[in-house]
C-alpha cells in the first residue's frame, strides 16, 4: 500500500513537472517569435514603379525608369540606408544585361530613410539592342547585405530594331564619290573643248 502511494505521488509529480515545462517552453517560443518580427517592422522598405509596366521603344532611344522607395516601418529609428539599382534581364537569352552601355547611372546611394519617408528614384536608360526585356528596381540595405534585395514589380520592355535609310552613314559616300567624279570628268571635258574650239 505504501509503495502504491509513493508510486502515485511520483507519477503526479512527473506529470505536473512536465506540464510546467511545456508551459514555460511555449511561453518562450511566443516571446522569441515576437522579437524576431520587430526588426522587420522597424525598417520595412517598399519600392513602387512610377513608369509604365509595359514599355515600347526603338533601339537607340533613351527612356526613363522612375520609381519611389518608401520606409513603411512603424519604428521611430532611421533605416540604415543602402543602394538602389536597376536590373535588366534579356528574356530571349535568359541572361542579365551588362548595364555598361545601357545606363551610366547604375546605383543610387541612399544614406538613410526615416519612417514613412519616400524618396524618388530615376534612371536614364538607352535602348541598345532590339529584344524583349524585364526591368526591376532593387534595394540592398547596408546593414543586411547578406539578405535578398527588396524588389519592385517588373517592367516589361519591348525594343524594336532601328530602321535607317542611311545605315553606317554611307549615303554621303555613295552620292559624294560619283558626284565628285562627274565634276572632275566634266571639268576635263570642258577644258578640252575650249582648246579644240568646241566651247
Amino acid at each position: 500500500m505504501i509503495f502504491r502511494t509513493l508510486a502515485a505521488s511520483v507519477v503526479v509529480v512527473l506529470l505536473f513537472g512536465t506540464a510546467c515545462f511545456s508551459i514555460v517552453v511555449s511561453g518562450e517560443a511566443q516571446v522569441s517569435s515576437t522579437s524576431s518580427e520587430q526588426p522587420l517592422q522597424s525598417g520595412a522598405i517598399k519600392i513602387d514603379v512610377s513608369s509604365s509596366s509595359n514599355v515600347h521603344g526603338v533601339a537607340g532611344q533613351i527612356i526613363k525608369i522612375e520609381g519611389k522607395i518608401t520606409n513603411v516601418g512603424t519604428g521611430s529609428s532611421n533605416n540604415s540606408g543602402g543602394i538602389a539599382y536597376i536590373s535588366i534581364v534579356d528574356l530571349v537569352d535568359k541572361v542579365p544585361v551588362d548595364l555598361e552601355d545601357w545606363s551610366a547611372e547604375k546605383g543610387l546611394y541612399i544614406p538613410s530613410i526615416t519612417a514613412m519617408q519616400s524618396l524618388p528614384l530615376e534612371w536614364n536608360v538607352r535602348l541598345v539592342k532590339a529584344g524583349s526585356y524585364t526591368v526591376d528596381i532593387l534595394y540592398n540595405r547596408d546593414s543586411d547585405l547578406g539578405s535578398p534585395p527588396v524588389a519592385s514589380s517588373k517592367i516589361f520592355m519591348d525594343v524594336q530594331p532601328k530602321f535607317s535609310l542611311n545605315p553606317e552613314n554611307i549615303l554621303p559616300v555613295a552620292f559624294g564619290v560619283p558626284a565628285a567624279l562627274l565634276a572632275v570628268l566634266g571639268s576635263i571635258k570642258y577644258h578640252r573643248g575650249r582648246k579644240t574650239g568646241v566651247y
